[in-house]
Parts: structure tokens; sequence; C-alpha cells
């Protein structure tokens, strides 16, 4: 092996280091990059169905995102924090029903094989406690707290957070107003044998992660409209809160939906044993309605993700980068998805 091989080896390295050291800064980048995308198309749209001027547009658009942000932090965010914390104060009490449901059939199973006069020779309930011990109630409910707020407090402090929210808004605005000029600026860096390629690929990652985003916003509203409904009809506790996390956690396949149903099954057992089965129930028909009626009537604006791909994407850059990495994940599998084939095809 030459000298070459040797240096292209160390240069490999070096930037692999570089990277991973900067891989939060990185994220942040992708993460501006994921909102200049929706503002540019959104502004494009606008440009060409009004015919008004791109500064117009561009501003337009901003207007109307900042007016839906602050109807969701004056009107959906306080009862949805107020019912959220209800929520984790009651979920503990569910949990503590399934409990009692369990040792209740348990016992009448002893009864069964031994006698309703003996002595329960064997508690399996008591058995599998010892094996996996079952905390109480208020440490559940300790627990789901700090994992979410560890979920919403991303960068580890208020300070560090508010700055990088800054961070990512003001880049995502300065993209935002020229695209085609940091476009170009990235394609100087690309040798010219390679540039029309990857001019090709960034235009078709443009366009596959539109797709993406218009078919995750249909179809989270759908779920978050469905299971609004279908918690009202089954008179289930914190409606507006169950509704917003099935819409938020739909973004999140495979997990997402699982996640979600965790909370109004366990509200549901505060009530009777019939409620959950029936949440249960129409939550499976939710997800099915989502993935069989509604998903194909917008699959021509979906980019379809390959099931591996989706799979590897998730668990990988939610170990990597953590919480923001899963919420970014699939936008980065789309574009990932769109390289793989653009590479394989050339």
């Amino acid at each position: 092996m030459n000298r070459s091989f040797y240096f292209k080896f160390a240069v490999l390295i070096t930037s692999f280091l570089i990277i991973w050291t900067l891989r939060d800064f990185f994220l942040l980048i992708i993460f501006s990059l994921v909102i200049s995308n929706v503002v540019c198309n959104l502004c494009n749209q606008i440009q060409k169905g009004l015919k008004l001027p791109r500064f117009i547009s561009l501003l337009i658009v901003l207007i109307v995102i900042s007016f839906i942000i602050f109807i969701i932090l004056i009107l959906v965010l306080p009862p949805f924090i107020r019912e959220f914390n209800d929520l984790l104060i009651d979920i503990p009490n569910g949990l503590s029903r399934i409990n009692i449901l369990i040792n209740s059939n348990l016992n009448k199973i002893n009864d069964l094989f031994y006698g309703s006069n003996s002595e329960n020779e064997i508690d399996i309930f008591k058995l599998v406690n010892d094996v996996v011990p079952i905390p109480d109630g208020a440490t559940i409910a300790k627990a789901i707290q700090e994992s979410f707020m560890n979920i919403i407090n991303i960068a580890g402090n208020l300070g560090s957070g508010l700055i990088r929210i800054i961070f990512v808004l003001v880049v995502s605005f300065m993209i935002s107003i020229e695209p085609k000029a940091y476009k170009e600026g990235i394609l100087l860096i690309i040798p010219k044998v390679y540039r029309n390629k990857f001019r090709i690929i960034l235009d078709k990652s443009n366009i596959a992660l539109t797709n993406w985003t218009f078919s995750m916003v249909i179809s989270s509203l759908s779920v978050g409209l469905l299971s609004l409904i279908a918690l009202s009809i089954l008179d289930v506790k914190y409606v507006v809160s169950n509704a917003i996390i099935a819409m938020i956690l739909n973004i999140v396949p495979n997990i997402g939906p699982v996640i979600s149903g965790i909370f109004p099954i366990s509200i549901a057992l505060l009530d009777n044993f019939w409620k959950p089965i029936a949440v249960l129930g129409a939550y499976i028909i939710i997800q099915n309605v989502e993935s069989y009626l509604i998903m194909p009537s917008i699959l021509q604006k979906k980019t379809n993700l390959l099931p591996g791909l989706t799979l590897i994407s998730q668990f990988g850059f939610t170990f990597i980068f953590g919480p923001l990495g899963l919420i970014l994940s699939l936008p980065i599998a789309v574009v990932i998805q769109v390289i793989i084939k653009e590479t394989i095809n050339d």
C-alpha cells in the first residue's frame, strides 16, 4: 500500500471524528434545513398561485406560521398542559387497577387448582413481582414526568435550549430568503465531475422531503381528529391531551402509535374494565383507517420509505443524537434513501 492510501485513510478517520464531535451542531443544521424546506415550498406555492414577488410570499408564510404558533400557545397549550399533568397523576391509578385485576384472576386460578380453602401454595403474582419489582404509583408518575422532561428539554437546560432554538430559527430564515444561493454555494465544494449529479440529488431530496412533510401533516391531523372523536364518544377523560399526543406521536411510525395508546387505555381503566378494550379497538381502527384509507389517497404525494431503513434510522439516530435524533430520523432517512437510489442508478 502506498502513502496515498494511508493519507486518504487518515483523512477519512479525521473527518469522521470531527463529524462525531460536532454531531449535535450538524443535527441543528439538519433541523434548520428541514424547516427552511417547508417554508420555501410554501413560499413557492403562494408565489406561483398568486403571482406575487418572492419576498411578499415569504412574508405571508412567516406571518401565517407565526399566527398558528400564537394560536397554539394561547388556546391549545394551556389546556393541554393542565390535562397532561392530571393525566400523569391518573396513569398510575390505572396501572394499579391492572395490578388488582391480575392479582384477583391469579387468586381465582389458585382456588381452581388448590381449592378455595387451601392456602396460596404458589403466589404467581408475588413471584413475578420478586423477579421484576412493580413500582408504586408515585414512582411511575415521577418516571413518566422525568422522561417527558428529558424529551422536551433537549438541550439539557433552558438557557442552552433557548439559544439552540434561536439558532435554528435564524438559520432557517436566512436559508429561506435565498435558498438558491446556498444551494449553489454547497455545489461549489463538490468536484465538477460530480456537480451535476449532486444537483440532481439535491433537487430530488427536496421533492422527497416536501412530499414526506405533506403526507405526515395530513396523516397526523387525521389521526388527531379521529382520536378526538373516538375518545369523546367513549367518554374518556383528557380527550384533548390524548388526541394531541396521538397526533404528535403519529410522526414516529411503529413506536409512536403504540406509545400514544398507553395513555388513554390506562385512564379508561379508572372507569371500568370494558372501556380499555373499546379504546384499544378504536385506536386499532384509527391506525388501519390511516394506513389503508388516508395514506393511499395521498400516496402520490408521499415518499415510500423502506421499512428496514425506517427502523434502522429510528434506532440509529436516537442512539447517536438522542430525542431530537428520533424526531429527525425520518426526514434524514428520506434523504438517505434518495441518495442510495441515485447512487445505485448511476
